[in-house]
C-alpha cells in the first residue's frame, strides 16, 4: 500500500524528517486542511524515507550531531524522553465550535493548538529579560513557521540589550479574525503578537467588518509563500475533457457553468463544458480563504459585467449547493466513482500538490482558468505597538523569507511570495511550475461588502410566488405557447434551483375567483422538501404549475393580491430567512371593487417592519405592464420591479429578483 514502503513514494512526493524527539524537527502533520490528514506517528529511527541512490536535494537535512550538555540540552532531553520514565507526551489536537464571522455557525478544527517554546544553546532566553514573541501561524504553514522559529531562537537575537524569542502555535484563520472582529471567541481567546493567516483577505475582512477595537494595530510585513485556488480533479477527469476539446486553461465562466446552477443569464449555456457535467466542491467561505476567495474571483469577474448582479447569484447557489467542511472533505468525493455529475473542487493549488503526495494511484491535477486566480499569500502581520515586539516580528519574517525557509515551504507545496515553485512541480505531481495571472486584491470595503452578500444570498429563501391568471395571460408569445406558459416554464427552472431548506408557496390572481376573492392558495407556503401526504411541497407546486389555466375574461386584482400576500408573509415572519413576495403579472390593476393606488400604498407602508421586512419584488411581462405603479408598491417595502418582453429574458430577470435579497432590508 502506498505510503508504507519506501518504493511506493513518487520521487517529486514531499518529505518529512522522522520523529526523533529533537524539538527541531518538526512533525510531517501538514496542517488542518492537508488533503491527506494526519499521517501515522512514525516511530524513532525507523520509517523514514530512503530511496536508492541517495535521498532527493529537497529532503531535509538530517538532525545536527548533539551539543555540549547544559541546562537548556538537560531539559530537553528530560522532555524527549518523557521525564519519569513514561512515553514522550502526546501532541494535543482539539475540534472547537467556530460562530462564523459573517453568519451561520460553523465548526472549525484547530490542529496541532498547542504552544511551541525553543530553547537557545547559548543560554536561557525566559522570564522578564525576554521578549517573547507570540505567533498565531495558519495550519497550512505552521510546520515552516515552527522550524523558522526554532532558527530564530536559536540565533539568540537581542532587542534593547534583551534577547528575543518566539512562541508558536497553529491558529485557523477564522478563529483568529472572529476574535479581532470583536465577534466573540472561537477557541483562540487571546490576541497574538504576530498573525500569519492563509490569505490577507482575513485581515481585509477584520479592517472592514468595523467591529475591531480602535486600538489594534496592523503591521503588514509582506507574504511569506503564496498558492493560488485552483479547480482540482481527477486526472482521468482531465483528460476525458482535454479529448473532448475542452481547452487546456478552460474559463471560470465555462467551469461554474458545467457545475449546474450558474446559467447564463440571457438564456442557456453555451460554454466549451456541457451543462451540469461538473459537480462543483468549494471549502465555506465562512471558515476557508479558498472559499472566500472564490467569492472575490466572482465579484471580480463579473462586476462590470451587464448580468454581473445575476451572475453573482448564480455563483453563489453553486457554492451554497457544494459547500464542504474542509479541504481534505473536498477530496474524498474524487475516490466515489465516475458517475456523472464529476466531482471537482476549488482548492489552493498546495493542497492538489499535498494530496497527490499520498494518492499515487489516484491522482488529481490542478486546472489553472484562462483569466487567473486569487493567491492565498500567507501575510505576516504584527497585532502590537510594542516597539521591541515589532521589531522581533520584522527579525522573524526576515527568517521566514531566507533560504532555509523557502525550502521548507517547498517542502509544503508552497511557491513563493513572487510565484516561484519548487523544482518538484510538474506533470507527475498534478501542478504546474508555471505561475498563473494575479487577480488584483480587493480591498477591504470590497471584501466586506462580498461576504455580506454571500451571508445574505446562501440564506434559505421562504417566499410566497403568485402567478397572474387574468384572461390577457392567454396572448401567444412564441408559436404555441402562451404568455403563462412561457412565465410557468420560468418558475418551474426557478424552483429546480431552491433547495429542499427552502419555503415556499404559491397563489394564483385574477378577479372572482372561487371564494368570491381575488386570489386562491394552491400551496402554503412551507419547506420544498416537507412531506404533505404521499408527495413532497416540490412536488405540489409542479403539480400547480401543471394545472394553472388562464380565467377568460377575467380581470387583474392586483391591489387586492397584493396587500393579501404582504399580510400573510408578515403574519407568519420567520427571522431566520429572508422573506418575500414574487409576484408575476403582465398588466395593471383592474378590479374596480377593489383598494385604489393610494389606499394601496398606505397601507403598506404603515404595515412594512423594518424589524421584520418582507420584500415585494414584481415581474413584469410583456408591453401592457404598468412600470410606475407596480414600481411604487415595490418601493414601498423596499422591492423592485423588473420587466421582460420575451421569453429569452425571463431566466435573468429571475435571478436579479433573488440578487435583490444582497440589500434587504435597505434597498
Amino acid at each position: 500500500m502506498s505510503g508504507h514502503h519506501d518504493d511506493d513514494v513518487p520521487d517529486w512526493a514531499p518529505r518529512s524528517p522522522s520523529d526523533s524527539g529533537d524539538y527541531r524537527v518538526r512533525r510531517d502533520f501538514l496542517g488542518a486542511s492537508y488533503p491527506g490528514g494526519a499521517p501515522p506517528a512514525r516511530r524513532p529511527g525507523r520509517d523514514r524515507p530512503r530511496r536508492p541512490g541517495g535521498d532527493p536535494a529537497f529532503l531535509p537535512s538530517p538532525p545536527p550531531p548533539p551539543r555540549p550538555p547544559g541546562p537548556a540540552h538537560a531539559a530537553a532531553k528530560g522532555r524527549a524522553r518523557g521525564g519519569h520514565g513514561a512515553a514522550r507526551l502526546p501532541r494535543r489536537r482539539s475540534g472547537i465550535l467556530l460562530g462564523p464571522l459573517a453568519a451561520a455557525v460553523g465548526l472549525v478544527v484547530l490542529s496541532g493548538f498547542g504552544v511551541y517554546a525553543f530553547a537557545s544553546s547559548r543560554g536561557s532566553c525566559s522570564g522578564g529579560d525576554a521578549v517573547t514573541v507570540s505567533v498565531a501561524a495558519a495550519p497550512d504553514v505552521e510546520p515552516a513557521v515552527v522550524k523558522a522559529a526554532g532558527r530564530f531562537n536559536d540565533a539568540r537575537q537581542e532587542i534593547g540589550g534583551q534577547c528575543a524569542r518566539v512562541r508558536v502555535r497553529a491558529a485557523e484563520p477564522a478563529a483568529v479574525a472572529t476574535l479581532l472582529s470583536g465577534k466573540g471567541s472561537a477557541g483562540v481567546t487571546e490576541r497574538p503578537d504576530v498573525w500569519i493567516p492563509d490569505s490577507s483577505l482575513w485581515i481585509r475582512l477584520v479592517q472592514g467588518s468595523g467591529g475591531p477595537p480602535q486600538d489594534l494595530p496592523f503591521t503588514g510585513l509582506g507574504g511569506i509563500a503564496s498558492s493560488p485556488i485552483v479547480v482540482a480533479m481527477p486526472k482521468a477527469l482531465a483528460a476525458q475533457l482535454r479529448n473532448a476539446g475542452v481547452p487546456e486553461r478552460p474559463s471560470w465562466r465555462d467551469l461554474l457553468e458545467a457545475a449546474g446552477t450558474a446559467d447564463d443569464p440571457g438564456g442557456g449555456t453555451g460554454g466549451a463544458i456541457p451543462a451540469h457535467l461538473l459537480r462543483l466542491q468549494v471549502p465555506d467561505p465562512d471558515r476557508s480563504a479558498t472559499g472566500m476567495g472564490t467569492l472575490m474571483l466572482a465579484g471580480t469577474l463579473m462586476g462590470g459585467a451587464p448580468d454581473g448582479e445575476a451572475g453573482f447569484t448564480g455563483v453563489v447557489r453553486t457554492i451554497r449547493e457544494g459547500v464542504a467542511a474542509s479541504v481534505n472533505a473536498e477530496f474524498t468525493a474524487f475516490r466515489g466513482g465516475a458517475e456523472q455529475p464529476y466531482p471537482v473542487a476549488l482548492a489552493p493549488e498546495r493542497a492538489v500538490y499535498a494530496y497527490n503526495a499520498g494518492h499515487a494511484a489516484d491522482p488529481a491535477v490542478a486546472v489553472y482558468p484562462s483569466e487567473g486566480s486569487v493567491f492565498l499569500d500567507y501575510p505576516v502581520t504584527v497585532l502590537t505597538e510594542d516597539a521591541a515586539k515589532v521589531r522581533a516580528g520584522r527579525l522573524l519574517q526576515k527568517a521566514l523569507t531566507s533560504k532555509a525557509s523557502r525550502a521548507d515551504m517547498y517542502r509544503l507545496g508552497l511557491r513563493t511570495p513572487d510565484g516561484a515553485a519548487p523544482a518538484s512541480f510538474g506533470a507527475r505531481a498534478g501542478v504546474d511550475p508555471q505561475v498563473p495571472h494575479a487577480l488584483a486584491a480587493p480591498s477591504a470595503s470590497t471584501v466586506a461588502q462580498t461576504m455580506q452578500a454571500w451571508a445574505q444570498l446562501s440564506l434559505s429563501i421562504r417566499m410566497l410566488s403568485i402567478m397572474d391568471i387574468s384572461g390577457s395571460m392567454a396572448e401567444p408569445v412564441a408559436p404555441g405557447v402562451s404568455r403563462l406558459q412561457s412565465t410557468i416554464r420560468t418558475a418551474q427552472g426557478g424552483l429546480s434551483l431552491l433547495p429542499d431548506d427552502s419555503e415556499l408557496g404559491q397563489w394564483e390572481f385574477s378577479t372572482d375567483l372561487p371564494g368570491g376573492r381575488d386570489w386562491r392558495e394552491l400551496v402554503s407556503v412551507g419547506p420544498l422538501g416537507e412531506r404533505l401526504g404521499s408527495s413532497t411541497r416540490r412536488q405540489r407546486v409542479l403539480s400547480a404549475f401543471a394545472q394553472m389555466r388562464v380565467k377568460q375574461h377575467g380581470d387583474t386584482g392586483l391591489y387586492d393580491t397584493v396587500l393579501a400576500a404582504f399580510d400573510e408573509m408578515t403574519r407568519t415572519y420567520k427571522p431566520e430567512f429572508v422573506n418575500s413576495v414574487l409576484l408575476w403579472t403582465d398588466g395593471r390593476d383592474e378590479d374596480p371593487d377593489g383598494p385604489t393606488l393610494d389606499e394601496a400604498l398606505a397601507e403598506l407602508r404603515r404595515a412594512y417592519d423594518p424589524e421584520r421586512p418582507v420584500q415585494i419584488n414584481m415581474l413584469g411581462y410583456g408591453p401592457d405592464v404598468d412600470v410606475k405603479d407596480l414600481r411604487l408598491l415595490a418601493h414601498a417595502t423596499h422591492g423592485e420591479v423588473y420587466v421582460a418582453e420575451t421569453p429569452e429574458q425571463i431566466q435573468g430577470i429571475f435571478l436579479k429578483a433573488v440578487s435583490r435579497r444582497v440589500c434587504e432590508p435597505s434597498c
